[in-house]
């Protein structure tokens, strides 16, 4: 019986072992900044090029494909969910899920969607320039108003504006990140925020958990840690599923993860945003603990007509929290190993170095690592979590000239 065989378009590497796992070969596009040696001695083909390069990944995924034929091709990265898509239809094959990867990859394509149907109500406007973003924060009366590149990723660029004389700084941070795109501006939803993650198969879904986040304050909002399962009660939670499976349905979504995310308003939860890809920050892993959902594992046996993974979830509970040092040199660091060894903790990866120049912190690419926990409740991990966390020392000083955002 023929081995299936599977294109993986980008990605950090933690489809692969699962492939294997499944008794599937890979073939990987990768770009430079993430290349893995072992990922491509276990490859039958890998190439390195910026995917988002249709013409250039289209002829190799073409030549490929001619020589040894994928039975489907999949992403798990932002930047590869369209190319994986358009490739998908390309060369006929499993994978393609191009109508919700861009409804939800633009933003304002996502809020127009919203609109048109009525789900999930926030004020917004797309602004061409400063003086329209004045315009929309002048309109909602004083309240704060949140800036965004529509298709960015990593909190990066995105900024809360609560008065006029804010604006000038951060549309022209917001605006250097979005590049030749309009900037979206949204009014700032006040609330606890949540992300929820969910798998869908052949267009039916499944809400498999719900994620409590912690971030910074204004103006960036970049996370600082995560705790599931949230702490919410039946009511907030019946509401919260609700409008994440209307809004699967509504982008069409067909077979795979969605990662979306949202704040429980006075008014009920709204929408943040959403994307066709596992939760980043290791939620994914976490999903996996506390739920046993496999989200990349399932969506690969969904699209390759294999038995779905059994589910066993491994811990009640889970927490991760990150290091974030922001305009500082660091001196010295001690208590890694003692953090690794203390209780409930599963991972702990830490990049902090002596003589490090850390700038601000602008986006989730911005933090030095994390503290990976399980707990028997919710609250055991958080402290668990932030305990560990605790116990790696950071002695720096703050850097007298701090690089500009």
């Amino acid at each position: 019986m023929r081995q299936q065989h599977i294109l993986l378009v980008g990605g950090r590497g933690h489809e692969v072992p699962k492939a294997a796992a499944l008794g599937l070969r890979h073939s990987m596009i990768q770009i430079p900044e993430r290349v893995n040696e072992e990922h491509a001695a276990t490859a039958e083909r890998y190439a390195v090029l910026d995917y988002r390069n249709l013409d250039e990944l289209l002829s190799v995924a073409r030549e490929w494909h001619a020589e040894d034929p994928f039975d489907a091709v999949l992403s798990f990265t932002e930047y590869g969910l369209e190319p994986a898509s358009r490739v998908a239809i390309d060369l006929g094959v499993a994978g393609e899920n191009l109508t919700a990867v861009l409804a939800t990859r633009d933003k304002t394509r996502t809020r127009a969607l919203l609109d048109r149907y009525g789900l999930s109500p926030v004020h917004h406007r797309v602004c061409a320039t400063e003086a329209d973003a004045a315009d929309f924060l002048d309109g909602l009366g004083g309240r704060p108003i949140v800036l965004k590149p529509p298709s960015g990723g990593l909190s990066e660029g995105v900024y809360v504006v609560e008065s006029a004389e804010q604006l000038p700084e951060r549309w022209a941070w917001t605006a250097s990140v979005a590049g030749r795109e309009p900037v979206l501006a949204e009014e700032f939803l006040t609330g606890p925020e949540y992300s929820v993650e969910s798998v869908s198969r052949h267009g039916r879904h499944e809400i498999v958990m719900v994620t409590e986040k912690l971030t910074t304050g204004f103006p960036g909002f970049v996370e600082l840690g995560h705790q599931a399962p949230a702490r919410i009660d039946t009511h907030d939670q019946g509401a919260i599923e609700k409008l994440i499976l209307d809004f699967l349905d509504l982008i069409g979504q067909k077979t795979g993860p969605v990662h979306s995310e949202l704040r429980l308003t006075p008014d009920g939860p709204r929408l943040i945003e959403a994307q066709t890809r596992v939760g980043g920050d290791q939620i994914w892993e976490m999903c996996q603990l506390v739920s046993g959902a496999d989200q990349i594992t399932e969506t690969m046996s969904a699209l390759l007509g294999l038995p779905d993974p059994p589910r066993a979830p491994k811990a009640p509970a889970a927490a991760i929290r990150f290091f974030s040092q922001e305009n500082a040199r660091i001196r010295h660091v001690e208590g890694v190993t003692d953090a690794t060894h203390a209780p409930g903790v599963i991972r702990v990866v830490c990049t902090l170095r002596p003589d490090q120049e850390l700038g601000p912190l602008v986006s989730s690419d911005s933090r030095q690592g994390y503290v990976l926990c399980a707990g028997d409740s919710t609250n055991d991990a958080v402290v668990k979590a932030e305990t560990a966390r605790d116990l790696v020392r950071v002695d720096s000083v703050p850097l007298t000239d701090t690089p500009a955002r």
